[in-house]
């Protein structure tokens, strides 16, 4: 039976339906994937995933941003910019079933537009605590090549069978950026 239960509050209540949506997703892409189905197989009822989210793509979107900010997101805490993006390779190697059938959505939703604008965010906030303009022309353009870059190149790192050793992506992906961001990489 389907509850609306609110001991376990909202964090319980999206981790129930993100398992059942990383457990779909083990076995199908996003775009075969009803909302009816994830309900299903979580502990809460269809008005309360609406109430959290607006469709399967905004629950992607927020399990993605989990593993994210878990990973290439702690450049804006503790991890310097090559352990961050070596964890977040670490992460798709733990996860590759499941983000290869999320990013294999043909929809304007996709996963990948959400990865490019969470990088460009992440990499924004890296910035601006070093004290770097990022509205400027320049900037910007650095951060969006550096953005869709780098989301491409670990989305064709994950379709090809992460055959490359992650250092070596990491190392590829470093070098190729621009200098107006590189200059602040290694900061201390």
């Amino acid at each position: 039976m389907r509850t609306n239960r609110k001991d376990g509050g909202a964090m319980d209540t999206k981790k129930s339906y993100a398992a059942s949506l990383e457990k779909l997703l083990s076995r199908k892409t996003l775009d075969d994937i009803h909302v009816r189905e994830i309900v299903a197989g979580s502990e809460f009822s269809r008005k309360t995933f609406y109430r959290h989210f607006k469709d399967k793509y905004d629950l992607t979107h927020w399990y993605f941003a989990c593993i994210f900010e878990e990973s290439f997101g702690l450049i804006n805490h503790h991890l310097s910019w090559d352990e961050a993006l070596l964890t977040y390779l670490e992460k798709y190697q733990e996860k590759h079933l499941i983000l290869r059938n999320a990013y294999a959505s043909r929809d304007i939703n996709s996963l990948r537009n959400a990865d490019i604008a969470l990088t460009r965010k992440t990499y924004e906030l890296f910035l601006k605590a070093k004290g770097v303009e990022v509205d400027s022309e320049s900037m910007k353009f650095a951060i969006e090549i550096a953005s869709r870059g780098g989301t491409d190149m670990v989305i064709e790192w994950l379709y090809s069978g992460m055959k490359m050793e992650k250092r070596k992506l990491v190392h590829l992906i470093k070098s190729t950026l621009p200098k107006e961001i590189l200059q602040f990489l290694d900061e201390a």
